[in-house]
């Protein structure tokens, strides 16, 4: 065996990602570069009938890791039954043999691996982790190809349906409504592979956040985590529904702000009490029209701490009680989302029973909703909405939209349409009128005039002056991104401003 070590640093093994075995590249360049590893795998005893497709999968899927950022590592599963080859749900038909291959690429040092394990005693469990080596990440930097090569097969499947226990469901029989909307998600896919969509201000692709355990989170910025699919539940068309996917729906609000989409800045529109008003609408109630107040201001609760902030407090308990099965399974949900260490972690059942109580009385119509299981169906009526919304930027105005479950992200100058489609499918979907939507981003108040066509390309940037500038990294895989997709300057869907203003 050739020593390819030069280095092994001790790597931080909580900051992973699962393996992604959708990675794939019919470009010469990568093919040339799996080959060369491809053929050091072959003349390893046992591999000498290995196929290459499984190899490349892994390959490119710690390439993509590499370089969104070197220290990334891949979470790996060596249980047999994780790799389910024939399943509508694995594109690549990724099966067990990976496990073998992973053992000939460590043992041959180009790849490292931090086993697993399983304390059935305890509970505790490490899934194996992987990395690159230095000699491949030295193979990454002369490759002749980027990041942009690496993409998931068109015909990847967007479309989950699960069963009662979770599981994903292979054998259900496509009805006229799945096939639709697995075109609509497969249209809406090739638009988001096709959009440049970054944080801008930032050197490096990477957003740091504290997770309500206390521990650092670090989310990944990419081109390559754009795929959105919808999960449906308990084997039914009309449970659960919604749209899941792309690093923006990890990324807290405060990074959407400086969300970019071709260099285009954005705005973020999203629904006041969604799914409090489409409990009132099912019950024939307009909430914000007959009943317009606050809906988590409570006063008067004795046995809580007033040292806690109580409308918080009863905005995580009422949105945890819509989507929880009974009040024990609801006051679990509460304290697992509380932030660690906060007084609201240590509220008793007896205090949220008071809490929710006082919720009920405030809501007395959707009450009998309350700790019932509803969410599931709430979540199916609110992925129609979103669905509607998604479709007309799609098909009408030909424009990238991001889905954050109750907010949308949109370029500056669509959030009038934005707004607008809102409204439609909103009533559409439940009958009721004039829904309360609000900007989370208040871009329009400062921009009083539209842009300077003159203004100097050095930013790429349609907004320099907005924000923060974008960073020297940004703009270079901007522009490498244009070139490699062949994309003009600006945009069709750029908007006409004597048109939207």
């Amino acid at each position: 065996m050739t020593s390819r070590v030069t280095n092994i640093s001790i790597p931080d093994f909580n900051y992973s990602r699962p393996l992604d075995v959708h990675r794939w590249s019919d470009y010469s360049e990568v093919n040339d570069f799996v080959n060369e590893i491809y053929l050091i795998l072959k003349s390893i005893k046992g591999h000498e009938n290995t196929g290459k497709k499984l190899v490349k999968v892994l390959l490119l899927d710690l390439y993509v890791a590499w370089s969104a950022d070197p220290d990334l590592m891949i979470m790996f599963s060596r249980n047999n039954n994780s790799y389910k080859a024939k399943s509508r749900y694995n594109e690549l038909h990724v099966g067990k043999k990976i496990i073998d291959i992973v053992d000939a690429l460590v043992s041959e040092e180009i790849i490292h691996e931090k086993r697993g394990f399983n304390d059935r005693k305890s509970g505790i469990s490490f899934q194996s982790r992987l990395w690159s080596s230095d000699w491949l990440k030295d193979k990454f930097k002369a490759a002749k190809f980027n990041q942009f090569h690496v993409q998931s097969p068109k015909t990847r499947e967007p479309i989950i349906l699960r069963d009662e226990d979770k599981e994903d469901i292979d054998s259900y029989v496509d009805t006229a409504e799945s096939i639709r909307m697995r075109q609509v998600l497969r249209d809406y896919n090739e638009l988001l592979s096709n959009t440049h969509i970054d944080i801008f201000d930032l050197d490096k692709p990477v957003v740091e956040v504290m997770d309500k355990k206390r521990r650092i989170r670090r989310i990944q910025i990419n081109q390559q985590d754009k795929f959105v699919r919808r999960v449906f539940n308990n084997g039914r068309w009309d449970k659960g529904g919604r749209f899941y996917g792309g690093w923006w729906q990890r990324c807290p609000r405060e990074h959407r702000f400086n969300i970019s989409m071709d260099g285009w800045k954005t705005s973020e529109v999203d629904y006041s009490g969604l799914h409090i008003v489409i409990l009132y609408a099912q019950e024939g109630i307009n909430y914000w029209a007959e009943i317009n107040e606050d809906p988590y201001q409570l006063h008067g609760i004795n046995n809580i701490d007033p040292e806690i902030d109580l409308r918080a407090a009863a905005k995580l308990l009422l949105l945890t009680a819509i989507n929880a099965e009974d009040e024990a399974k609801s006051f679990r949900a509460f304290r697992f989302q509380a932030a660690k260490g906060t007084l609201e972690k240590k509220m008793t059942d007896e205090q949220l029973g008071s809490l929710l109580s006082a919720l009920r009385r405030k809501h007395e119509p959707i009450a009998h909703k309350l700790a019932s299981g509803a969410g599931i169906d709430l979540m199916y009526v609110d992925s129609q909405i979103a669905e509607k919304i998604i479709s007309f930027f799609i098909y009408d105005c030909k424009c990238p939209i991001l889905s954050v479950h109750d907010s949308f992200v949109v370029p500056y100058g669509y959030d009038r349409f934005l707004e607008q489609s809102m409204q439609s499918a909103f009533e559409e979907v439940t009958g009721i009128t004039h829904p309360v939507v609000k900007h989370t981003s208040e871009y329009y108040d400062v921009m009083e005039e539209e842009p300077d066509p003159n203004e100097p390309e050095v930013t790429e940037l349609v907004f320099p002056h907005l924000a923060a500038e974008p960073s020297d990294r940004h703009i270079q895989e901007l522009k490498l991104f244009k070139e490699f997709k062949g994309k003009p300057h600006s945009e069709p869907w750029v908007p006409d401003w004597s048109s939207v203003y």
